[in-house]
């Protein structure tokens, strides 16, 4: 079984629809049941448990996987399902960052991007996920001890090509099509920052207060890139270069790609209904 750690704005959404459709039922978007969720919905201190993973097993009678923002490695899922292998997407932590603040900001002008920086959760947030902390040396130990894949948002499509080899399955499709993309997004935040003058954002003063905010998420990240991907791209059986260039021409020509219907009923009929009703 896989437990995909869900890092905000690095191509996650996207992974899950790829897992979500391939898989269907045997995929579950596991959450903390709604009695555990903290107040503030920026806190990721709360994680998934064995006890969460015993009950959604309860429904999602063929689980395969699972994945989700509060799924993290070094608690106690295992105690429930020792077989659980860990992956994660991480992103240039710059990139990132600024991806997040146009996307949930809600204003943009110079003192609404003070005050989004001035906020401790922001900071390091990769780190912060992994770890609930900002520990450089901790993530990396997680990185290469119990995190068994760790894909790249700026290599997407080679990643996703390695996960399938890592994942080892059958029936996984690697074709997709890009989700939750911030172009194609139409709420009242996104108008107003198309109407705000972003152009603060390249100063040198702000890129200086970037790489300082998000130094720790650097390191971790300049690691991941040197020393892990690099290992998973030697070791990809195949030719890689010409397996992108036709999972893109496949990309390219998609058509159809929906979710089973059995997946989504069970997911929006049955699993989160029972979140409710503290049945999950």
């Amino acid at each position: 079984m896989y437990a995909f750690v869900h890092i905000d704005k690095t191509g996650g959404r996207t992974v899950r629809a790829v897992l979500r459709n391939s898989l269907g039922t045997g995929h579950c978007e596991i959450r903390t049941p709604y009695a555990r969720r903290p107040a503030d919905p920026n806190d990721r201190s709360v994680y998934v448990t064995a006890a969460d993973l015993r009950r959604v097993r309860r429904i999602y009678r063929g689980l395969r996987g699972i994945a989700g923002h509060n799924v993290k490695p070094g608690f106690d899922l295992q105690a429930e399902a020792p077989e659980l292998r860990y992956f994660t997407f991480l992103r240039d932590p710059v990139s990132r960052w600024l991806s997040h603040y146009k996307n949930k900001a809600g204003s943009y002008g110079r003192e609404d991007f003070e005050r989004w920086a001035g906020a401790e959760w922001t900071h390091d947030f990769q780190t912060r996920t992994l770890t609930g902390g900002t520990d450089a040396a901790r993530a990396i130990e997680l990185l290469e001890r119990q995190i068994g894949f760790v894909g790249l948002t700026e290599a997407f499509d080679e990643s996703l090509l390695m996960l399938g080899q890592w994942l080892g399955l059958a029936d996984y499709r690697p074709e997709y099509r890009a989700v939750n993309q911030l172009t194609g997004k139409s709420r009242r935040r996104d108008e107003t920052r198309t109407r705000t003058d972003l152009g603060y954002l390249d100063e040198p003063a702000v890129q200086a207060r970037l790489a300082e905010i998000n130094g720790v998420d650097q390191q971790v990240y300049d690691w991941a890139v040197r020393e892990r991907f690099e290992r998973q791209r030697a070791a990809y059986r195949g030719d890689l270069a010409a397996d992108v260039a036709e999972l893109r021409r496949r990309c390219a020509a998609l058509t159809e790609w929906d979710e089973p219907r059995s997946s989504r009923l069970l997911r929006n009929w049955v699993y989160k209904p029972a979140l409710l009703l503290r049945l999950a």
